[in-house]
């Protein structure tokens, strides 16, 4: 079982920074993420796209957010569980959560922060008869 001060449901920038945040606490932190590697949307679908909301960057490259951000949060030394999805949290007592992704790995911790983002990357099929076919 992992233990941990804050779980982080999403890799994405949001969980990222998240990490950055608790580290300046001296809290420990661990992200699960269905993706095979952190950075969200940004990394599985445009990494090399341009995006021009984020504060100080009139302009950066989605997959230089991302190596930015690792870089930032590194010194704090982050668990990572990726290509895992989140399928239960359980309440363990007054001060502890279970969670329990689909391959079974067990992480608790007093504190999950949610930073899912668009949640779980899945094709959206139009409704069209027989297109499984």
């Amino acid at each position: 079982m992992i233990k941990t001060d804050i779980l982080i449901v999403g890799a994405g920038p949001v969980g990222l920074f998240t990490v950055f945040e608790a580290g300046l606490l001296k809290l420990k932190c661990h992200l699960i993420d269905v993706l095979p590697q952190a950075g969200g949307q940004l990394t599985e679908i445009y990494p090399k796209k341009p995006i021009y909301d984020i504060p100080g960057f009139p302009s950066i490259l989605a997959g230089d957010l991302v190596n930015n951000l690792m870089e930032q949060i590194a010194p704090f030394k982050p668990g990572f569980t990726l290509g895992e999805r989140a399928e239960t949290i359980e309440k363990v007592d007054d001060k502890m959560f279970l969670l329990t992704t689909n391959r079974g790995t067990k992480i608790q911790a007093p504190v999950i922060a949610i930073a899912g983002g668009l949640g779980c990357f899945e094709p959206r099929k139009p409704p069209i008869e027989g297109l499984a076919n």
